[in-house]
């Protein structure tokens, strides 16, 4: 009896190890392909694009359920390596969830756009990002911002300053948003993502310059974004929907009304600035308000002046800007004659105040095929000891019908010049000013150019 009892406990013992063998190894497999991956991710979060990731911003981003893939290159990893970039590098846990970062010494221009409406944020339908504080904005790379490197970055054969760094963090898979509520929750998850993008390069930043002992400041990581352009949707009805700009009515922008610019309709104006706070960079726009009570009944006659801009870009901004408008023909003495491209003034040279005689300019016949025809003015000073350059624009309305001409009279045309000289003139001057506050000085006048050649 015992050893019947022996012979089956022995079998019991044996059918219950191998059930036990079984569950562990199941456990493992389904360990290896469905979870148990979060503690080896986050540690490979610390190490990834040569440890310079803000973990305490991106940890909430880590998945258990898969591996983390990482791919990455660059200078910085490879020293000697023919590469243009400092780093390169790419961190998914699936699903949607990940970084991809990109750090390069600049030896040409910045990847971004520059120009006016580009530093507004209304150059894309929907706005963008900016974090106040940065030098940059968020854009088809997410996050990016520029910064200088004091006494020079290594890894490219032409030596550099400047430092260019972009992050774009994907927090989820988004789907198609049909009620306000899911509109707006996609809204808040776009803007989170943002702020970390944003944080993340500064942190990224960061690690190279200490790393390469460039001697500057370190960037102070944001705490907010601001959107350029927000629309506000709370019943649901498209028709609804309120939009707000949050650059409109900034102290740096105030210059820009009818009391200060004759010359420009009367009336009450709006105006619109860049929100970076930076520096190196600088844009505000002006608009003749038609629905402002004030300017009730008011019309414009063509040629009036109804819209302003100024903009002023810094080292390698500046450069990049005057690049990206000589691309379109949009800089002084591009494709004109030895007289064009210059204020109608009286011969003094760049420190003339524009005016002159009515025929000091002839006739131009303007096409309904150009878009928006404005008068800029060109300028170059030294602002906070770096090279800047500065565009002011005054913007005429124009009524032209499809496949005619306008005439511009010579007496219109020398309006346009005085009115874009006196727009510089107030915006170099302005108290509460970009140009007052970043201590420009020797400025020097470039010219003219017509945008309706």
């Amino acid at each position: 009896m015992r050893r019947l009892w022996a012979r089956v406990w022995l079998r019991h013992t044996a059918l219950v190890v191998l059930v036990i063998a079984l569950v562990a190894v199941f456990v493992v497999v389904n360990r290896d392909s469905d979870g148990g991956h979060l503690a080896a991710n986050r540690a490979q979060l610390r190490k990834a694009c040569d440890g310079t990731l803000p973990y305490a911003d991106l940890k909430r981003l880590v998945r258990d359920g898969r591996a983390g893939e990482l791919s990455q290159h660059g200078t910085m990893l490879e020293p000697g390596q023919a590469s243009r970039s400092l780093l390169d590098c790419t961190l998914s846990w699936g699903d949607g969830y990940g970084v991809t970062v990109h750090a390069e010494a600049l030896v040409s221009d910045v990847p971004e756009g520059m120009e006016t409406e580009d530093l507004l944020g209304t150059a894309q339908t929907d706005g963008t990002y900016v974090a106040p504080g940065t030098t940059g904005q968020y854009g088809r790379r997410g996050a990016w911002l520029v910064t200088e490197c004091v006494d020079g970055l290594r890894g490219r054969v032409r030596p550099t300053t400047d430092l260019y760094v972009s992050a774009l963090v994907t927090n989820g898979d988004y789907e198609d948003a049909d009620s306000a509520a899911e509109r707006e929750e996609r809204t808040r998850a776009y803007r989170a993502a943002a702020l970390t993008g944003f944080r993340t390069a500064v942190h990224v930043a960061n690690a190279i310059t200490e790393a390469q002992s460039c001697g500057s400041t370190p960037l102070k990581a944001p705490t907010e974004v601001l959107d350029t352009y927000e629309s506000h949707d709370d019943s649901g009805d498209w028709r609804s929907e309120r939009i707000e700009e949050p650059g409109r009515d900034l102290r740096k922008c105030g210059w820009i009304n009818s009391r200060s610019l004759p010359g420009v309709m009367p009336g009450a104006w709006t105006t619109l600035g860049d929100l970076q706070e930076s520096r190196e960079v600088n844009a505000c726009q002006g608009t003749w308000d038609s629905e402002a009570e004030k300017n009730d009944g008011s019309r414009p006659a063509d040629w009036q002046v109804t819209g302003v801009e100024a903009a002023s870009w810094a080292g390698i901004l500046g450069r990049t800007a005057y690049d990206s408008y000589e691309r379109e023909g949009h800089v002084p003495g591009w494709g004109v004659s030895q007289n064009q491209g210059k204020p109608a003034g009286d011969g003094k040279g760049d420190d003339g105040k524009a005016g002159g005689t009515d025929d000091a300019q002839g006739e131009d016949r303007i096409s309904s095929y150009v878009e928006d025809p404005q008068l800029a003015l060109w300028a170059r000073s030294v602002c906070g000891g770096r090279d800047t350059y500065h565009r002011v624009s005054v913007i005429p309305t124009i009524l032209i019908e499809d496949g005619a001409s306008a005439t511009l009279g010579a007496k219109d045309r020398a309006k346009l010049s005085r009115t874009a000289r006196t727009a510089l003139d107030r915006y170099l001057s302005a108290p509460d000013g970009w140009p007052k506050s970043a201590g420009c000085r020797d400025t020097k006048v470039l010219g003219e150019v017509e945008e309706w050649r």
